[in-house]
């Protein structure tokens, strides 16, 4: 047992709790408030330091792709239409750009295949540190990957191979799911359609790149046939709160990258309108996706500073990078917040990092170990 005592926990729901306990148990949250019994428990002195939940990072590749930022084992690139594939197969912990992400506060990702497929698989949340992936895996087949930006027609257009256009993209997005239709009445296995058939019914969303007004407008034109499937914009870097699907929060959004500094797309973005939409309580994220994904492993926090610098209230961008994404990726009853029930992934820093780059980790802890103490964690030479 762990107890955490006096510090100022910010639960990763918009609470800011001072001079506040949490009591860890058996790898959960046991309790959190003040003055809790420590009834035998180690105790951590947390007076003047800043409890936060650890950051999902919700979309990256870190994983799946090695030095050089070669493809590796990002996507399947002989079809531009594979959603019956699984990131699972891919991601390897000890793969070089996926070293001690937790460094700066991560405790769980969503991994994803790269988005230059139509349909790309299906993405898989793991945890930032474990022996192997499946000790790690927090939730196989979290989402569906799609795309509808450039990315497919760069990838496909050089081979003259569909898709070519906006329009080809679309059109093989929706003749899929068309085709996962009809197949639930028919004895004929395709593992396509029975890939697609938990995204028709709504179990599983569609996370579908889209970073211009037009993009997002041809992608909610497609999808009026399919009313169940939960649609989430990714990238997204034109949203803006007359995007009336997303501000009464029939869809969702993961807002794209903003540290790569050679993209075009970062001019797009309207922070103060989105600003706008997170205060209304529009379904939104903080993330590092787009067309391309920074590869730091800082990278989340660096953007979850540029929202704040730009007029996102810290306890807003905290909640955008903890809990929200947990919901989204269907998690949220496992990690992004401190609650009782949920696993104790947590990190105590000097100050607040969203609010200042004097902010230090002084501990993050991984369902209650804590990684900078543990020798196992520290033995890699990357």
């Amino acid at each position: 047992m762990l107890l955490i005592r006096n510090g100022c926990v910010h639960d990763g729901r918009g609470n800011v709790l001072p001079q506040c306990d949490v009591l860890v148990k058996g790898g959960l949250i046991e309790a959190v408030g003040r003055n809790l019994p420590a009834d035998g428990a180690e105790v951590l002195d947390a007076a003047g330091k800043q409890v936060l939940p650890g950051f999902v990072s919700a979309m990256t590749v870190q994983g799946a792709t090695g030095p050089g930022w070669k493809d590796d084992d990002l996507g399947e690139f002989s079809d531009p239409v594979t959603p019956e594939l699984s990131v699972v197969y891919s991601f390897d912990q000890d793969n070089m750009n996926f070293q001690e992400q937790w460094l700066y506060g991560v405790t769980s990702v969503g991994v994803v295949p790269k988005p230059s497929n139509v349909l790309g698989g299906q993405m898989a949340v793991f945890k930032t540190y474990g022996r192997s992936p499946y000790a790690m895996l927090v939730r196989e087949r979290a989402a569906m990957i799609a795309s509808v930006s450039t990315a497919p027609r760069e990838k496909y257009g050089p081979r003259n191979v569909a898709p070519m256009t906006r329009m080809g993209a679309v059109s093989l997005l929706v003749s899929a799911l068309k085709k996962a239709e009809k197949h639930s009445e028919t004895s004929d296995y395709d593992p396509k359609s029975e890939a697609l058939l938990p995204v028709l019914r709504g179990e599983m969303p569609l996370f579908i790149n889209a970073q211009t007004r037009a993009q997002m407008d041809a992608v909610e034109l497609a999808l009026r046939g399919f009313p169940d499937v939960k649609l989430v914009f990714t990238g997204a870097f034109s949203l803006d709160e007359k995007r009336e699907s997303v501000r009464s929060g029939r869809c969702a959004a993961l807002l794209g990258d903003l540290t790569e500094a050679m993209s075009p797309a970062n001019y797009d973005v309207d922070y103060h309108s989105v600003c706008r939409l997170a205060e209304g309580g529009a379904r939104l994220g903080i993330c590092c996706c787009g067309d391309s994904f920074s590869g730091g492993r800082e990278s989340l926090l660096w953007n979850g500073i540029q929202w704040h610098k730009n007029g996102m209230p810290s306890e807003r961008v905290l909640a955008l990078m903890t809990s929200a994404p947990a919901e989204l990726l269907g998690v949220g009853d496992k990690i992004g917040s401190i609650e009782p029930g949920r696993h104790a992934d947590l990190s105590i820093w000097s100050a607040n990092p969203i609010e200042t780059y004097l902010a230090r980790l002084e501990a993050v802890f991984l369902q209650g170990e804590n990684l900078l103490t543990k020798k196992e964690a520290r033995k890699s030479c990357w």
